[in-house]
């Protein structure tokens, strides 16, 4: 096999070897906290558009309208990160 093949393969293989890290230390991150009593944002966030919409906050909370209005402060019908948090923190039962 020439060198250059060799070289390629070992590229492809790095970079694939560094794209499963990533993937996994960004699963990681999110479940990190074992005391985390609520769902994570970008677990909720399903279309991944920066916010969620009740119907992605039912889906993990049930037709709770009440909390999800108490956390929508600008009251335009989704969840920022910011919003999610405040009213959940991140990861412990103190904002609830």
């Amino acid at each position: 096999m020439p060198l250059v093949t060799i070289k390629l393969c070992m590229k492809k293989t790095a970079t694939v070897l560094l794209i499963t890290i990533f993937l996994i230390l960004s699963v990681a991150i999110c479940l990190a906290d074992e005391n985390k009593d609520h769902v994570c944002f970008r677990v909720l966030d399903s279309n991944k558009d920066g916010n969620v919409t009740f119907q992605e906050f039912e889906k993990y909370y049930g037709n709770d309208q009440k909390k999800f209005n108490k956390a929508d402060m600008d009251e335009d019908g989704k969840l920022t990160h910011d919003e999610y948090h405040d009213l959940l923190g991140h990861g412990s039962s103190q904002n609830q």
